[in-house]
């Protein structure tokens, strides 16, 4: 697959420095807007043509991107699928908070995973975990955390579990503090703590618990750039207030591979400032951003800081 890593970038750039303008300002609804179109306006300058798998559109009502959607400068057989958000985040981006990045992830025709469902059970571990050995969604919590205790060879007191602080995760919540482990709340962004998982000494050991099914599939294109450990399975259980790993769940797991197949590519520039990456600044010559771009083939990850003009 042709390199376009670099095009990713410029374009999760263009959707950053768009939602930036408007951080803190209580307006997520225009943050999107203007991050989606800059977004879109970047894409259509690729030489590519290429099809949106997944987004955000549908689920948040909000103004693309949605499935189906073509997009590229060719705009002629269908080449490429394309799993994005234009901000993962946009609650911290309103509130001026943390850790909200532009996100999107490249890879062969049909090679992302497509669901209505809006919601994953999902767990994730670096490659330091993933190595030694094998967690699961069907593994007792307790289980999980013990081998992960294990594997990077440390009590489980000391382990550090990544948790999205919503109502759903209560029973979750209450079994890591029986354990004893130490969690870590997030209020969004679990793209973002997913990642930081398969970061040295980012103070995340894994990531568990229901977040968004496209943010599922765009931190598998991550995952498999970076060697780490992804398991989901959709989850679509109105009124369940608890996370309950079910081995006889009639809902598949699914892995990196199931989520994005082939040679994928992944990029992402902070909006707010994070563990992962820093939001934009601006200076007297305009704004500044930080990015990450990841392929699979190579497993190569770049930082990239830029200055852009006025």
């Amino acid at each position: 697959m042709k390199s376009f890593h670099l095009d990713l970038v410029r374009v999760t750039e263009a959707a950053a420095i768009a939602a930036s303008e408007w951080v803190g300002r209580g307006e997520k609804e225009k943050a999107d807007q203007v991050a989606t179109e800059a977004m879109r306006n970047r894409l259509d300058r690729i030489d590519f043509s290429a099809e949106i798998a997944i987004g955000e559109g549908k689920k948040d009502d909000s103004f693309g991107m949605f499935e189906g959607e073509v997009l590229g400068a060719s705009r002629g057989d269908i080449e490429y699928s394309i799993a994005v958000d234009p901000i993962d985040g946009t609650t911290p981006t309103s509130k001026g908070g943390y850790e909200a990045m532009s996100v999107i992830a490249l890879a062969g025709k049909d090679c992302f995973f497509k669901t209505d469902v809006h919601y994953m059970k999902k767990i994730a571990v670096g490659s330091e975990v993933a190595d030694k050995v094998q967690v699961s969604l069907t593994n007792p919590v307790a289980a999980n955390i013990s081998l992960i205790a294990s594997a990077l060879d440390k009590p489980v007191q000391h382990v550090d579990v990544c948790v999205l602080d919503r109502p759903r995760h209560g029973l979750l919540v209450t079994e890591l503090r029986r354990i004893g482990c130490r969690i870590k709340f997030i209020t969004d962004c679990d793209v973002a703590a997913c990642i930081a998982a398969c970061e040295p000494n980012s103070g995340i050991d894994v990531y568990v618990g229901i977040g968004g099914a496209p943010e599922g599939v765009i931190t598998a294109a991550a995952m498999k750039c970076m060697g780490g450990f992804l398991e989901c399975q959709l989850w679509n259980k109105a009124g369940e207030m608890g996370y309950h790993p079910d081995p006889d769940s009639k809902e598949q797991l699914l892995g990196t591979e199931d989520l994005a197949k082939g040679d994928v590519m992944f990029a992402a520039t902070g909006i707010t400032d994070g563990k992962l990456l820093r939001g934009v600044r601006y200076t007297s010559r305009g704004p500044n951003t930080h990015s990450m771009t990841m392929r699979s083939p190579s497993h190569t990850v770049r930082k990239i800081e830029t200055r852009h003009g006025n």
